[in-house]
């Protein structure tokens, strides 16, 4: 195991070097540069002048060799103050954690980042532990009632979470539980952002529960029109999977031979049957890892939930280069260790895979 660790290790360096390569310079290659978006603003007012842009990349060292704005980029551009005595940056790089400044908002990408990591983490952390609850058992029950209405209702309900839009899926919730809710007078769910500012308006979830701007409380119903759209979406793929690797396991000979000893169908199927089973499930679950820090684009944007997904939409709308860099190299690394601690994981469920 240790040798395999190390040669993983290696590998992880290289994809990592390669990733970022290419992150850097795929948006370095955009049509018309870095600063293109300054020259496709409508309003002739805002519009950058060619002198205004040429300044700008002065100032952000755009006007230096992709060679050398990479690897200031990466390890930072201290360093060549005492190469160059009239280099002027005072960048840390990357692999220090330093990953600069938004252009748009003129404050450190790294502060940005870690104002939106917390709520996306709640809210991904919240839908995969309620689809792994729901989705597991179901799948189960599924496998082993194989052919029964419940069996063919599950079906029925993965297929419908699988097909429905989560944009689609979330504005209808908005349109009902926001919306038509109040109309009818009903208790209304908050239709978007992560939590109060302002003290309950009168007819609302959130005045009948009590909930103070801030509080637990008041965070909570916010998360959840957010929460149930992405756990639809996690239940269906994920109860499919379990129901699938459970019908090809109970399938197999040791799981014949357990009835064949007289051994009850309770302990056959969890003890024998469900821990195998699972060992598809190991990889979705570990690659959340990596999801968990990106966000649900679609989601936030259609909630106007300030996470991770969100701030790299708008990012990328507003071509914040630095920002949209710094998540996809950030997401890059999660993935890598995602697919190390899923091989990992494989050998704590199945035991034969040490060999």
């Amino acid at each position: 195991m240790t040798g395999y660790l190390i040669r993983r290790s290696m590998q992880m360096v290289v994809v990592l070097l390669l990733s970022s390569l290419a992150i850097f310079f795929l948006l370095n290659f955009a049509p018309g540069g870095p600063l293109s978006g300054m020259r496709l603003v409508a309003d002739p007012k805002q519009r950058a002048s060619a002198d205004d842009i040429k300044r700008m990349e002065e100032m952000l060292g755009l006007d230096k060799p992709l060679q050398i704005q990479y690897v200031s980029w990466l390890t930072g551009d201290d360093w060549l103050k005492t190469v160059n005595s009239e280099w002027e940056g005072e960048r840390r790089g990357v692999l220090r954690g330093d990953f600069g400044n938004s252009w748009k908002k003129h404050s450190p990408v790294s502060e940005m980042i870690l104002d939106a990591l917390p709520n996306t983490i709640m809210l991904l952390l919240t839908s995969t532990i309620l689809s792994m609850l729901v989705a597991i058992p179901i799948g189960i029950y599924s496998a082993v009632k194989q052919y029964s209405r419940a069996d063919y209702a599950f079906t029925f309900f993965t297929f419908v979470g699988t097909a429905i839009p989560a944009f689609w899926f979330g504005l209808m919730l908005i349109l009902l539980l926001g919306y038509m809710f109040k109309s009818w007078g009903l208790p209304y769910f908050p239709t978007g952002g992560v939590e109060s500012l302002r003290a309950a308006r009168p007819g609302s979830l959130l005045e009948l529960l009590g909930a103070q701007p801030g509080t637990l409380l008041d965070r909570s119903v916010y998360l959840v029109m957010p929460t149930i759209v992405l756990s639809l979406l996690y239940m269906a793929g994920w109860g499919r999977f379990v129901r699938s690797s459970m019908l090809e396991v109970l399938r197999q000979d040791y799981v014949r031979t357990a009835r064949a000893k007289g051994l009850a169908e309770q302990i056959v199927v969890v003890k024998h049957a469900m821990r195998n089973a699972l060992i598809p499930l190991v990889t979705i679950v570990t690659f959340q890892i990596a999801g968990i820090f990106g966000g649900a684009i679609l989601t936030e944007t259609v909630f106007s939930y300030p996470g991770m997904g969100r701030l790299y939409i708008t990012a990328l709308n507003g071509s914040d280069w630095p920002v949209v860099q710094a998540y996809l190299i950030i997401l890059a690394v999660l993935v890598v260790l995602a697919t190390l601690a899923s091989d990992i994981l494989y050998t704590v469920v199945d035991p034969r895979i040490r060999f």
